[in-house]
């Protein structure tokens, strides 16, 4: 099995130590291997723990779980002295703990897997967190802020957390407006955006907005909508 291994950013720290419920839970976190190579540093003791529900940790998953270890074992994870010495080759420093750690990521179409090493003997040696990235995806999706919603007469309504996919929605749907009893409302106070939703009303009417960005600063009126025209 091929897979790319790199140095964790220093803002991914966080992906590398324990996580409180809750985000282990929006992380789509399935659990993680504690490893340690022992007091020759050529062992290779290692346990299981899981973190999410146990419908994540599927045969799948662990069988790819065992390929990653597996190939890992040939490299970082041979043994403490190998670790100490691709932690030195490859950088991957990490706040957190009271020695320096090092952090390194490998992706895999449905996994993440954060490895994070402390060469020290007489702790333990290593910590790979396994993270869903379906259900992180899933997740974070649905705590995505709306931006917009559009509303017909037929009782049909859509919400939109993507800006683009809104002002499109909006485009599209103005010119039947007449037979689709269309309505939109922008719940965002993005100024950009609730320029750009006027902008483009106006235009559709055949008029320039005369409100200047600067306008925007405020926030929109209580249940206002057709953008700025009422």
């Amino acid at each position: 099995m091929k897979f790319h291994i790199r140095p964790a950013r220093p803002e991914e720290a966080g992906l590398f130590y324990a996580q409180h419920p809750e985000e282990d839970k929006r992380l789509g976190a399935v659990g993680h291997v504690r490893m340690d190579f022992g007091r020759s540093g050529n062992e290779f003791w290692h346990t299981w723990w899981p973190r999410g529900p146990e419908e994540l940790n599927s045969p799948a998953f662990k069988a790819e779980l065992q390929q990653i270890v597996g190939k890992l074992r040939e490299d970082v994870l041979k043994s403490r002295f190998a670790m100490e010495r691709f932690c030195y080759d490859h950088g991957g420093k990490i706040d957190g703990g009271y020695v320096q750690n090092y952090g390194y990521i490998v992706e895999t179409e449905r996994y993440r897997y954060c490895l994070r090493c402390n060469p020290s003997p007489g702790d333990y040696n290593g910590y790979l967190a396994v993270y869903d990235l379906a259900v992180q995806r899933q997740n974070m999706a649905r705590d995505k802020p709306l931006v917009g919603r559009v509303t017909y007469a037929n009782g049909d309504a859509q919400e939109f957390t993507d800006a683009d996919e809104f002002l499109r929605c909006v485009q599209e749907e103005l010119p039947y407006r007449p037979t689709t009893g269309l309505r939109y409302e922008v719940l965002t106070d993005d100024p950009n955006l609730r320029k750009q939703v006027d902008d483009m009303i106006f235009d559709f009417y055949g008029e320039e907005n005369p409100r200047q960005l600067e306008e925007y600063q405020k926030k929109p009126d209580q249940g206002m909508t057709m953008g700025g025209i009422k």
